[in-house]
């Protein structure tokens, strides 16, 4: 005689069916979340164009190092130096205009330059001498930290240069565009979503970075070799990809865009402080994390790491607005980071359902 399975059964059943879409979508979801929170608490101040802007502007440099951390993750490993790549790329932004008044035209790839370097120095520590990602990484942290420390004389360099008259600089003006609030490009009507204000230079760094590199994983043989490698690197080399060649090129990329990072982050600050980037590299990961990516490796997208760089920003500035002490609100980062790594795990759902059943 067959039984019949209980209602109750059958909604446990469900639920550990619904687990892997829910891991799928945590992000969008969470998003949603944020931004109901923000209509309804602080809705004036918090939906508006001038708000959101500046809000996405303020974290554009630390969603530029998230798709970087996001490559590093996708094959397993993991980058916690991109916060103090992103401080030296920020002084040797500073240097070269401050010194040498060179544009930003030259002041931005030079900066990405000398992310890529640590970057490479990483990955070849990781691949060549064997080295755990998180411990090659760690200590390339304290390395550049101390660099920066070191050719900065522990003080910070300011970026508003200004001639004998007070004025800024030609070349300082044209910094100052890199990430100053106010300053915008692409101005004019044409452009709907941003109107007449225009859109912020770091906003459309970001996004034009998430949408590269989106199309690198999904269109590229490079893309595909990364989600193997991460999947499993002994059938992706058995499969002729070069291992090792992929995670050294992850690695650099990963530096090059903390560098990148650099120059935005010394034009929003108009300064490059020594300490700049510090605690990014947690945000960065965050990102990586709530947009679904797996710390086990093979699993995520830029897109989801887009989502959770917005979800991580709408939520300082929802928390902002509504004057949550920032004790606080690194509290409910940390819960959130935690929640997001669970429902991605796949068994979480069934094991709920067994011990129900118990």
């Amino acid at each position: 005689m067959t039984e019949t399975a209980s209602p109750a059964v059958s909604l446990r059943t469900r639920v550990t069916r619904l687990g892997p879409y829910l891991g799928a979508v945590q992000g969008y979801i969470g998003l949603v979340l944020v931004i109901a929170v923000g209509i309804i608490t602080k809705g004036q101040y918090f939906w508006n164009q001038t708000n959101l802007t500046n809000a996405v502007a303020a974290f554009s440099s630390r969603g530029i190092l998230a798709v970087g951390v996001t490559l590093v993750i996708l094959t397993a490993g993991i980058d916690l130096s991109v916060g103090s790549i992103m401080g030296i790329g920020s002084l040797t932004a500073a240097l070269l205009l401050v010194d040498h008044d060179l544009s930003p035209w030259l002041i931005v790839p030079a900066s990405a330059l000398v992310g890529a370097f640590f970057g490479l120095c990483n990955g070849l520590g990781t691949t060549v001498l064997r080295v755990q990602s998180f411990v090659m990484t760690l200590a390339m942290l304290s390395i550049v930290r101390g660099l920066d420390r070191q050719f900065s004389g522990n003080v910070a360099v300011g970026t508003a240069v200004v001639d004998e008259g007070g004025h800024p600089t030609p070349r300082a003006a044209e910094f100052a565009n890199l990430g100053t609030p106010g300053h915008t490009l692409f101005q004019g009507t044409w452009l709907p979503l941003f109107g007449r204000a225009g859109i912020a230079y770091p906003v459309l760094a970001f996004v034009a970075v998430c949408i590269v590199f989106q199309l690198v994983l999904t269109k590229t043989r490079f893309g595909r070799h990364i989600y193997a490698v991460g999947g499993n690197p002994t059938a992706a080399r058995l499969s002729g990809v070069n291992v090792t060649l992929v995670v050294v090129a992850v690695f650099t990329l990963s530096g090059m865009l903390a560098g990148f990072a650099g120059p935005i982050d010394a034009a929003y600050s108009a300064s490059a402080d020594p300490l700049a980037g510090t605690g990014y590299e947690l945000d960065a990961i965050a990102a990586a994390v709530i947009g679904g990516a797996s710390l086990s490796g093979g699993k995520g997208t830029i897109t989801g790491t887009f989502v959770g760089a917005l979800i991580l920003t709408l939520l300082d500035n929802v928390l902002g607005l509504n004057a949550i002490s920032t004790n606080a609100q690194l509290i409910i980062k940390g819960l959130i980071v935690v929640v997001a790594v669970v429902l991605q795990r796949p068994d979480f759902f069934r094991r709920i359902s067994f011990r129900s059943r118990e």
